[in-house]
């Protein structure tokens, strides 16, 4: 998948399968991505305020490390799909 320079507002992405997709500077500002699965995706230049994370797996995902320090304060829980838990998959300390 490929998906760049959009904006998503509020939008259910819920248990989607966005594995190795590039995605650049896409907004995912309060975006629903609970098990969502963004493992070895390009996320740069990417937003994710107020998006809800929960399960998600963003193992080896490109990330701007200042989205990652945001997303690290309310990330938790395990994607059921991959069994990787959501602070591990971003390397929150």
């Amino acid at each position: 998948a490929r998906l760049i320079e959009s904006t998503m507002w509020v939008e259910n992405m819920a248990d989607a399968n966005l594995t190795a997709a590039l995605i650049d500077r896409l907004t995912f500002d309060k975006a629903n991505l609970t098990k969502a699965n963004l493992a070895d995706a390009i996320l740069t230049s990417s937003r994710f305020y107020e998006a809800d994370i929960t399960w998600a797996d963003f193992s080896n995902a490109i990330i701007d490390r200042y989205q990652v320090s945001l997303l690290c304060k309310r990330a938790s829980g395990v994607n059921s799909t991959t069994g990787v838990e959501t602070r591990e998959s971003l390397g929150c300390r």
